[in-house]
């Protein structure tokens, strides 16, 4: 059935009915020969024995008391030598043409030890009625004598023939019961064969049902996930400025959406500096998902090189395998063994200004799990957090430099007020209280109203 794997659903359905087709007319072309043979042991029968037996029984009756019995019995009465002599004759030449067309008939051995015993006292009996005797009451009974000696040997050829029809007819029963057991075979064969492939095809369309089904929930469930991300970079670039763990909240949440979405048991944040990788963020059950994973490594180390996030660091690509427990390349002398229940494990680079800065590692319980949809998806997810790290970094960076800026006003400022000579300093308060009271300045100058 692993053949069918590869097929659309059409051309299995072509297929079933390919070979019911197939089938259908192996049956038609069996019962046609079934015909055949049946139709040529009828011929067989009727050749070889019934015509055999017809001929016998009237060579039988020629000889018998209807004809040369009675011949004799006439004779016996009134002798007439030229009756006698024209009636044997031409019972001799009729005799002589039905044994002629009876032994041009099929023999068996059996009945060719027959015919060698009946052919002499057919060839006396003949003899004797050609020999133009005068029909005298020894020579009739000799003639009579052979005519029941020859009868005799007769009715032994018709009951042979008449035993190897039984035979036959039983052979030929047989080989229709045979044949007709062949027939259902062959129909019980096409239909089971029919429902075991009609049953694959079912089975195989409803596997590829649900996995369609769970793919479309996977799809939503990824773009549910993808939509969270983006507002969750939204809400942390929001909050950049005021909040200094925006960073790390975001990927604490990053790895939250995608256990929560239910794209990974397990998801981690893993950054790089150096030669040194550190796990900075997490989600889901590590003491049981991964068992003895430390949180910083390097990348010779034992679980640096089985590593599948270190990996994709290194090589700036995402890294699959959908096998895990199956992959001679994550296995390691010296690292950790992949526990039961991680059956597929991908890791997707993280870029900051055009550089690998970290990778998200996810690991999955379910095989095959990161087909290209998911792969596609999860890159561009890994894409939006590379911006929005790349984002905070610059915002945190021109942060700074504001805070430098105006720390520096401030000691300019600061400084300045202090150098300054006191003159300076006070005189900027009389024009200020001169703006505070307008009406003092009108009075000066044109007396009290």
């Amino acid at each position: 059935m692993s053949a069918l794997t590869g097929l659309s659903l059409r051309a299995r359905l072509y297929l079933v009915l390919g070979l019911a087709l197939a089938l259908v007319a192996s049956s038609a072309l069996l019962g046609w020969w079934q015909s055949r043979q049946l139709a040529a042991i009828a011929q067989s029968l009727y050749e070889d024995r019934l015509v055999p037996v017809d001929l016998l029984r009237e060579l039988d009756h020629t000889l018998g008391a209807q004809h040369l019995g009675a011949l004799l019995i006439a004779q016996a009465q009134q002798p007439d030598a030229g009756k006698m002599d024209s009636a044997g004759r031409r019972l001799t030449d009729t005799t002589r043409r039905l044994w002629s067309r009876y032994l041009e008939t099929r023999m068996a051995p059996a009945e060719s030890a027959l015919i060698v015993r009946t052919q002499p006292l057919l060839e006396q009996l003949w003899t004797a009625l050609t020999a133009n005797q005068p029909p005298t009451p020894d020579t009739l009974r000799e003639l009579n004598q052979r005519r029941l000696a020859a009868m005799r040997m007769l009715d032994e050829l018709i009951a042979f023939q008449l035993s190897q029809a039984r035979v036959d007819t039983g052979r030929a029963q047989q080989a229709a019961h045979d044949a007709a057991r062949l027939g259902l075979l062959l129909v019980l064969l096409t239909a089971g064969l029919c429902g075991v492939v009609v049953s694959a095809v079912w089975t195989r369309y409803d596997e590829e049902r649900r996995a369609s089904q769970d793919s479309r929930t996977r799809l939503q469930q990824l773009y549910l996930a993808l939509s969270q991300t983006n507002q969750l970079i939204v809400r942390r670039e929001a909050e950049a400025y005021d909040d200094p763990q925006a960073e790390q909240r975001l990927l604490d949440g990053i790895c939250r959406i995608c256990v929560e979405t239910g794209h990974a048991r397990f998801a981690a944040i893993v950054r790089v500096d150096g030669d040194q990788f550190e796990r900075v963020a997490e989600h889901g059950p590590a003491d049981r998902l991964m068992p003895g994973a430390p949180r910083q490594w390097t990348r010779e180390s034992p679980f640096g090189r089985s590593s599948m996030a270190t990996r994709a660091i290194l090589s700036g690509t995402h890294q699959v395998s959908n096998r895990a427990l199956q992959d001679p390349s994550l296995i390691v002398p010296g690292a950790p063994v992949i526990p039961p229940g991680v059956e597929s494990m991908a890791a997707f680079p993280l870029r900051c200004r055009g550089q690998v800065a970290g990778a998200l590692s996810l690991l999955a319980g379910e095989a095959d799990f990161f087909d290209p949809q998911v792969l596609g998806l999860i890159d561009e997810m890994a894409g939006d957090l590379s911006f929005a790290l790349e984002h905070l970094k610059r915002e945190r960076e021109q942060a700074r430099e504001l805070e430098h800026l105006r720390d520096a006003l401030n000691r300019c400022e600061t400084g300045m007020a202090d150098t300054a000579p006191a003159a300076f300093r006070a005189e900027p308060e009389a024009p200020r209280a001169a703006a505070e009271s307008p009406d003092a300045t009108d009075q000066s100058e044109h007396g009290p109203r």
